[in-house]
């Protein structure tokens, strides 16, 4: 097919009078021209080779992406499903365990010594101060010695919850005789915390399970405009926490 377009093209120039030369240099022309287009036909081929090959990997990719978005959907409805079960299994817990501690403190709460209530989705006991303490002092009444022993005979029956002792006052000052021992509220509240642990610890209690913290006039539950507000403040509260795990780092994570 070469030899014959080469011969067709020799005849052309040969009618035209062309010398050997010029004949020489067209048939070169020609040559390279023929080239020139099987190198751009094959180009070509191999630029669409790559585009159906890109073509399907993006459409690969596309399908895992899709495939992978579905199932974090899915994964996402399960955790959320797993959490309201969750939520739902604690607040059932909780309310039995409330109804049960009402039922066992019920003197105390008849008397006026102690409530139980709930505060931000966990069970507190409330021990009046009044009971417990007299003004600016730390060291329990026996009267309040008695109310914190029925309370640790009690606890040392809940399993799986640590237990949270909060000393709290109204927002009235330290007296000035007061400050040689407590200089703030502050002092007052954790002294007063400290002093129920002591004594929830010597009445059975884990003191594993028992930390204590002061919060002095900064978490009321009531007006402290009012002498009843101010009472109200004047208050030990043992919070019910759960006892979760501690978390153990390996000796490779930590470095």
């Amino acid at each position: 097919m070469r030899q014959a377009y080469f011969c067709v093209v020799a005849i052309a120039l040969c009618g035209c009078g062309v010398s050997k030369s010029e004949y020489d240099a067209k048939v070169q022309e020609a040559a390279a021209a023929k080239q020139e287009a099987d190198a751009a036909k094959q180009q070509a081929a191999q630029l669409q080779q790559q585009v159906t090959s890109d073509d399907a990997q993006v459409a690969q990719l596309k399908g895992a992406l899709g495939l992978a978005q579905a199932q974090a959907i899915t994964d996402d409805q399960k955790q959320a499903l797993d959490d309201a079960k969750h939520a739902l299994q604690e607040a059932q817990d909780r309310g039995k365990l409330l109804d049960d501690l009402q039922a066992k403190f019920k003197r105390m709460i008849d008397a006026g010594h102690l409530k139980v209530t709930t505060r931000h989705g966990r069970i507190v006991l409330q021990l009046h101060n009044d009971i417990l303490f007299a003004t600016g002092e730390a060291e329990l009444k026996p009267d309040g010695k008695q109310a914190v022993s029925e309370v640790a005979a009690t606890l040392r029956g809940v399993s799986l919850k640590r237990f949270q002792v909060a000393g709290h006052t109204d927002s009235e000052p330290i007296t000035t005789e007061t400050k040689k021992t407590y200089p703030t509220n502050w002092e007052l509240s954790s002294a007063r915390a400290i002093a129920v642990v002591k004594l929830l610890v010597s009445g059975g209690v884990e003191p594993g399970v028992l930390s204590a913290a002061g919060y002095g006039p900064y978490d009321p539950v009531a007006t402290n405009a009012t002498p009843d507000g101010q009472s109200k403040n004047r208050r030990i509260e043992i919070t019910l926490v759960p006892n979760v795990a501690p978390l153990v780092v390996s000796d490779t994570a930590k470095k």
